[in-house]
């Protein structure tokens, strides 16, 4: 077996343990809020979600990607590169500072400008974390970044938690992610030193910053407008809406996306540096994006598709009638997550690999552009429009990249498509078996029971399915779990 295929390896395995306790404590984190917290309070947890995410994405500057997919870095530019998001993540602190009081103006919410401002040590832990995870990730330290995580992601939960008991209110999810990144950043740092990831000598020079700014333009760019894409709609729906109506949106959206990144984490991290070390090697390339397609899907089509099936019995049951309007987010964002899982994050990774930074951008510009409009137009109608736009937009966005992605690889629609017949089929017969069930027997069960029924036979009935129509699948999966061996990814070296 190759160093590639082992570090791969090891970095799936790792970064799957970092998703078993974030599939642990995120959706428990969440229910922890919805019981403490009232719908018009995820308003504000909505919009300084959304600053922290923004603060974070234009923080990097698409350098980090530049980071990985150059061959190799010079302590120059190293240097260079630390100075200058140091100097940066100060810059967004400014701005975020006499910004906040605007923000809570426009949403006439005058206690957001004090939440904001605590939001500025966050911009400034970010910065240096973000580049030193790049350094990292191009050696493929991913066993030492998933222990920094899951710690990270359990002084979170337990911060959180721990302020939300002693009634902080919406500052607990705050101070809750200060306390994360404080630890985080401290972590990686030193990470970097013990492992000599990164070379930093007192050094500048912003020549040396020309060609990863010329490479990560475009993927900042890029990744900003589908950060506001993914989150215009609540952007819109908190200035148009009321914050009750912001608050249930988010919070079902906000479930859906925890549990596609827990479906993604585990090799979301490896696809890039993996995808960038194979991309002189088309076929190779093709077999690695073809192969985990075709593994995520049989995650994403099941679990979504319950989700969706579910829906109406699982918010009551868990997280209380105050959260009856959350059901319909629920069922219409599990169809959009079902493209958004098997083609958004894979193959802009792969067009990045094959340093194709533009396409992806542009693709973003012309549709982005189209989904702004048709989102200004209907969000003030109601949530439910914005809801179908949304959705909308995800799956057409899904084909268009999928379109290009297949033409690099020299693939055809169809080849594509047929690689997904299984767990499509396998998914729309329990379905079938869910949907029979739930309609016979709906008004002789209680909700538990009815839950718990629909989701042990959506399980079993899918199981067998796949076990008895593609036994090779589940062979490959256990292979490569257990025995470490990824045939698609290494082929010719193992």
């Amino acid at each position: 077996m190759s160093q590639l295929q082992k570090q791969t390896i090891s970095g799936v395995k790792w970064t799957t343990l970092h998703t078993i306790v974030s599939a642990i404590t995120g959706p428990v984190l969440l229910w922890i809020k919805s019981v403490f917290l009232e719908p018009n309070q995820f308003a504000f947890i909505s919009i300084i979600l959304i600053v922290i995410g923004l603060v974070k994405l234009l923080e990097t500057f698409g350098i980090s990607q530049a980071i990985i997919q150059k061959d190799s870095i010079t302590k120059k530019e190293s240097s260079t590169l630390f100075f200058f998001n140091i100097f940066f993540s100060i810059f967004m602190g400014i701005i975020l500072f006499f910004s906040a009081p605007r923000i809570a103006i426009f949403y006439e919410m005058p206690e957001l400008e004090s939440f904001l401002r605590y939001v500025i040590i966050i911009a400034i832990l970010a910065g240096p974390a973000l580049l030193f995870r790049a350094f990292l990730e191009k050696k493929l330290l991913f066993r030492r970044l998933s222990i920094i995580d899951m710690t990270g992601n359990i002084i979170l939960f337990i911060s959180t938690t721990v302020f939300l008991i002693l009634d902080f209110g919406v500052l607990a999810i705050v101070f809750g992610h200060i306390s994360s990144g404080l630890f985080t950043t401290t972590a990686i740092v030193f990470s970097v030193l013990k492992y000599n990831a990164a070379r930093i000598t007192v050094y500048f020079k912003p020549a040396l910053l020309r060609p990863f700014l010329s490479f990560g333009v475009f993927v900042s760019a890029k990744q900003l407008l589908t950060y506001i894409a993914n989150r215009a709609d609540e952007l819109l729906i908190g200035y148009f809406l009321t914050p009750e109506v912001l608050g249930v949106y988010h919070f079902g959206k906000n479930m859906l996306e925890k549990i596609r990144t827990l479906m993604t984490k585990s090799f979301g991290k490896v696809l890039y540096p993996v995808f960038s070390k194979l991309k002189h090697n088309i076929t190779r390339l093709g077999q690695a994006y073809q192969q985990i397609s075709r593994y995520i899907s049989f995650g994403a089509f099941p679990v979504f598709s319950g989700i969706a099936l579910t829906a109406h019995l699982f918010v009551p049951l868990f997280f209380g009638e105050k959260w009856l309007d959350s059901v319909i987010v629920f069922q219409v964002f599990s169809v959009s997550m079902i493209f958004m899982l098997l083609t958004a994050n894979i193959s802009s990774s792969l067009l990045y690999s094959l340093n194709k930074p533009k396409i992806v951008f542009f693709i973003d510009v012309v549709l982005n552009a189209v989904y702004f409009i048709a989102l200004f137009i209907v969000a003030k109608e109601g949530m439910i429009l914005v809801l179908i736009t949304y959705s909308l937009y995800v799956i057409l966005k899904t084909i268009v990249l999928q379109f290009y992605t297949n033409k690099y690889l020299n693939l055809s629609i169809l080849q594509y498509i047929a690689q997904f017949k299984v767990p499509l089929i396998a998914t729309l017969v329990m379905l079938i078996f869910v949907l029979g069930f739930q309609f016979l027997l709906s008004d002789h069960l209680n909700t538990i029971l009815m839950f718990t029924v629909s989701a042990i036979m959506g399980i079993i009935v899918f199981t067998l399915m796949v076990y008895y129509t593609d036994k090779q699948t589940i062979a490959d999966l256990k292979r490569a779990i257990i025995k470490g061996e990824i045939k698609a990814v290494d082929k010719d070296e193992s």
